[in-house]
């Protein structure tokens, strides 16, 4: 049997050890001047492709680091869990409760994103209408679409005790005031998922718009809503076994022996 020249091994022990590698490093790696070399071995294990840099940076999967929105940055190089630039600019407006405008999309991947969108539009997967003066790109479904626009024209819909207001008055403030009193009568995971609930309402930034209404740390709130949306709630406890503090072991006092005299 005619041994392998090639080993996808090689390939993973480099990706291991620096994180991230371009072609170029790659090729060389694996003794190989054909791109297309290196392609076949890739394909046998799960890697990503950067969607910035032109996608010339390659990683391993399980190296990623995603954070809440799928995206994970690795000394300036910047890789999604959708996939290449298209594909993530596709599925961040298809989710998004307000859709986005190019200068948001830009300001939250990190890149230029307004030739992709051009791109997008022709092929019929986003669509961009004008909304007060500016172009908003939404989903390619209709209904999700028209759901987008109308949740931009009237930001108001999206209700939350935590929506910031221009012009805050002092029903809202009595309404925040109401929230906090009534979180105080949760227990920890409530809290925590009430909050992470709310944040998911605000959409982006809603974790940090919870967090200043509230005082829980972000992180906390972030827990309760990736908990929400993995439905990993537990009603039975209000922590997973093993978490919280060691339970201490009350000991009574000792009791000095009476004395003889």
């Amino acid at each position: 049997m005619r041994a392998e020249m090639f080993a996808a091994s090689t390939i993973a022990h480099l990706l291991r050890r620096r994180t991230i590698a371009t072609m170029d490093e790659l090729k060389a790696a694996l003794g190989s001047s054909v791109d297309m070399t290196v392609f076949r071995k890739l394909r046998e294990l799960s890697y990503l492709a950067s969607y910035s840099h032109r996608g010339q940076y390659y990683a391993l999967e399980e190296t990623a680091q995603f954070d809440e929105r799928g995206l994970w940055a690795y000394r300036g190089v910047r890789f999604s869990r959708f996939g290449s630039l298209v594909d993530t600019l596709e599925a961040f407006v298809a989710r998004a409760p307000r859709g986005y405008l190019a200068s948001e999309l830009a300001s939250e991947l990190g890149v230029e994103v307004k030739q992709p969108l051009l791109g997008l539009t022709r092929a019929g997967r986003l669509v961009r209408e004008d909304v007060a003066g500016r172009y908003l790109y939404g989903s390619a479904d209709r209904r999700r679409r028209r759901e987008q626009v109308r949740t931009r024209q009237h930001p108001a819909a999206e209700t939350s005790a935590f929506a910031p207001r221009r012009a805050p008055n002092a029903e809202s403030h009595e309404a925040k005031a109401a929230v906090v009193l009534f979180m105080s009568l949760l227990d920890e995971q409530q809290r925590r998922l009430f909050a992470g609930l709310e944040a998911l309402r605000l959409g982006r930034g809603g974790d940090r718009a919870v967090a200043d209404a509230t005082g829980l740390d972000p992180h906390t709130i972030a827990k309760g809503r990736q908990a929400l949306l993995a439905h990993d709630v537990r009603v039975d406890r209000r922590r997973r076994p093993g978490a919280g503090r060691p339970p201490v072991e009350k000991k009574r006092p000792r009791l000095s022996p009476p004395s003889s005299g």
